[in-house]
């Protein structure tokens, strides 16, 4: 079969034999791409720099049925000043698990690839953003990318306006914000600010200066998205 050409991120990888690595690609294209960057680990190899975590660029991969093979690459961006912060490294890493727990083969992915990289360079090259806001709001825009957005203007079981001017509580199994009259043990408590947050977030992108009240809101986001996804991404036991 001919080869593929894709832009792609690198999610995670695997060392493999004595020479190789096993990496997982974000594609917009094609997915998720677990691929076999042969004879990377040698010192003179020219696939090393783009068999790193967090690289971005154009991957050339060879397709033998449902297998790849990485056979060259143009190498875009390394966000390297990651490696330099262990924290936003951290969040970095949380980010790319979501997206590789959450994204299947052959499925479209574009949307949250623009968003991973969105994220990736305010973590690597904005110090004003705040490395824990930016993954609350990656959580939330994955959220809703994936199919999950929560609701926030209209209670999740009754479907009851809310009032705009209130505080509120979000149920995670519910999908979103509570009316008084459907409050259980499961909510969440949010302040209006939170709820603001949320809702700008969502109309406006990924906006890491932006202020949500730090740890509790990311708690509350990354219990929701990981329910929906039925997983636990090993890099968030170690956030906020």
């Amino acid at each position: 079969m001919p080869s593929i050409v894709t832009q792609g991120v690198v999610l995670r990888f695997a060392n493999y034999r004595e020479h190789d690595r096993m990496l997982t690609i974000l594609s917009p294209q094609y997915g998720r791409i677990d691929a076999l960057s042969r004879g990377c680990r040698k010192p003179k190899s020219s696939l090393m720099p783009v068999s790193e975590l967090f690289v971005s660029g154009e991957f050339v991969l060879y397709q033998a049925h449902e297998h790849f093979t990485l056979t060259s690459a143009t190498l875009r961006d390394s966000f390297y000043p990651l490696r330099l912060e262990p924290y936003r490294l951290t969040c970095a890493s949380y980010m790319a698990g979501l997206c590789a727990a959450a994204v299947q083969p052959g499925q479209d992915a574009a949307e949250l690839y623009a968003l991973l990289l969105k994220g990736l360079y305010f973590l690597s090259y904005d110090d004003n953003a705040d490395a824990l806001e930016t993954t609350s709001a990656f959580l939330l825009l994955f959220a809703s990318a994936t199919g999950y957005r929560p609701r926030l203007t209209r209670c999740a079981h009754c479907r009851t306006p809310l009032d705009p001017e209130q505080n509120g509580s979000f149920d995670i199994e519910a999908g979103g914000l509570c009316c008084p009259d459907c409050t259980s043990r499961s909510t969440f408590a949010v302040s209006r600010q939170q709820i603001d947050w949320m809702k700008s977030t969502l109309k406006s992108g990924l906006l890491p200066k932006e202020k949500s009240d730090g740890s509790a809101l990311f708690e509350l986001l990354r219990r929701f998205v990981e329910s929906r996804l039925d997983v636990r991404v090993k890099a968030s036991k170690l956030l906020p």
